[in-house]
């Protein structure tokens, strides 16, 4: 199964409707996903360490197995409405049974093709022989594809070894590295704990990657350290080889004039690995923001840990993901959070080859200095509710996701559980096709407004005005242009 497609999927089924209200079951569906190459290690103990950080003294296995029917449910669910025309298929097992040869049942969480079908040569109609070709040319074509055959090995090998590294886990103030058997290739413990736990809540899901940094056919590992105390000290990502050997470590963030006297601590929210292009290699970009106020630094870095620039933006981007949005076979960077000067939840678009300067702000008090103008391709804000307005000072944009060029997201409402969210999507140009509200926003929202002077139904005009998306760069008009709303 192709990783990306595999990885597209989760996304599509995190960010659907069927599981907007359901924040434990997408918490469990992304446990299952990152250790999918690991399943015969992972046991109840370890999925309750990370769904129930707080509760692990309280939770038992038949807890864990409570929450994985009902992700089966759900799961059975979206793909018989949402996920109809979806051409891979997310399945549960019953590890409770035993399997077609008799052996117990021992996987988690299983991915294949919708149909499940395989192509058989059909008996009734024999192959067609091709043409037979001269025996210099066919001695010459298959020299040639042993060589590529042997080369196409040893790749493999090289990067399916078992001793390269494909998961890790928290153990105390350890991260433990592991093969896809789960065997553990080396540990790395720091001195100075690791945590908070808040920060580590989603177990190790963004704050690791494994991959082929340098394309030399080696896994190096990247890993964001957070230190248990983190308003002393920032916190830094870490390279390590296959081996363990630490290549390099970047600290993020920098002293600024508006931070005052405020120390210099940042913290590593998202990281990811740009793909290389015939014209440049991999890159590693890192969103880091002031802990715990703003502002939010965007680093570009080259295989070696080397800054090769940065952007400035006055809040915090606490989500990220790299994706093609035009097609043009280079990524773009798509970043998700808050804007302190307006005190409103954006979304970011950036060239990686322009990474640089600082976000205008309307408040000079959040305007950062020195950095020169930035290059935004898209620079959006989402309106607040009514509800937001009275319960918060902002709105907060959650995780994005793109899916053959369209951006979907969560608008967060609620800035503390449920969230309240309100969901987004636009095309590869920034147009806007969906925006609706969660159940949960309509449920928080007719609590609210219930009693009282403001006491009133949320109408269809409220929903409207969720349409009215302001783009501050890279569009014609003072908002977004609107599409066929679905």
């Amino acid at each position: 199964m192709d990783p990306i497609a595999l990885r597209v999927q989760i996304d599509r089924i995190l960010h659907s409707r069927s599981f907007a209200n359901k924040s434990q079951l997408r918490k469990l569906l992304e446990i299952l996903f990152n250790n999918i190459d690991s399943q015969s290690a992972l046991k109840p103990d370890l999925v309750i360490q990370d769904l129930w950080p707080a509760e692990t003294r309280t939770k038992r296995a038949a807890d864990v197995a409570t929450e994985m029917n009902r992700l089966r449910h759900a799961l059975e669910t979206y793909y018989h409405e949402e996920g109809t025309s979806d051409e891979i298929l997310i399945t549960l097992p019953n590890r409770s049974v035993a399997t077609r040869d008799g052996t117990q049942e021992k996987r988690w969480i299983a991915a294949g093709p919708r149909n499940g079908a395989e192509r058989h040569v059909s008996l009734d109609h024999p192959p067609v022989q091709p043409p037979r070709k001269n025996p210099r040319t066919a001695v010459k074509i298959s020299g040639a594809l042993a060589v590529l055959g042997i080369l196409a090995y040893v790749s493999i090998r090289v990067l399916t070894s078992p001793e390269q590294p494909q998961s890790g886990r928290l153990d105390g103030s350890t991260l433990v590295i592991m093969n896809g058997e789960g065997k553990e290739l080396w540990k790395k413990t720091f001195p100075q704990g690791i945590g908070p736990d808040s920060f580590y809540s989603q177990g190790l899901a963004n704050r690791i990657w494994f991959g082929d940094l340098e394309g030399k056919g080696h896994t190096s590992v990247l890993f964001v350290y957070a230190p248990a105390k983190p308003a002393s000290h920032s916190s830094t990502l870490y390279c390590y080889s296959d081996r363990g050997k630490e290549k390099w470590s970047f600290t993020p963030g920098r002293q600024l004039p508006e931070l005052e006297n405020d120390p210099s601590t940042f913290k590593t929210f998202a990281f990811g690995v740009l793909k290389p292009t015939e014209k440049r290699g991999s890159r590693i970009v890192v969103s880091s923001a002031h802990d715990i106020w703003w502002p939010n630094q965007i680093a570009i870095l080259d295989t070696n840990g080397k800054m090769l620039s940065e952007y400035w933006h006055s809040g915090r981007l606490d989500h990220m993901v790299l994706a093609d949005l035009d097609g043009d076979g280079k990524e773009e960077i798509v970043a998700t959070g808050t804007n302190n000067g307006y005190l409103q939840a954006t979304l970011l678009v950036l060239d990686p080859d322009r990474v640089f300067g600082a976000s205008a702000e309307i408040r000079p008090q959040f305007q950062i200095h020195g950095m020169g103008d930035a290059q935004e391709r898209f620079r959006l804000l989402f309106p607040r509710s009514d509800l937001n307005k009275a319960l918060f000072s902002y709105n907060s944009a959650f995780e994005p996701m793109v899916d053959h060029g369209s951006i979907r997201l969560a608008v967060l409402e609620c800035i503390i559980p449920p969230g309240c969210p309100v969901m987004y999507e636009f095309d590869k140009s920034l147009r806007l096709i969906s925006a609706y509200p969660a159940e949960e926003f309509r449920t928080s929202h007719a609590r609210f407004f219930q009693n009282g002077k403001d006491a009133h139904r949320f109408s269809a005009e409220e929903q409207t005005a969720f349409q009215k998306v302001r783009c501050l760069a890279g569009c014609k008009t003072e908002f977004v242009p609107v599409g066929a709303i679905n």
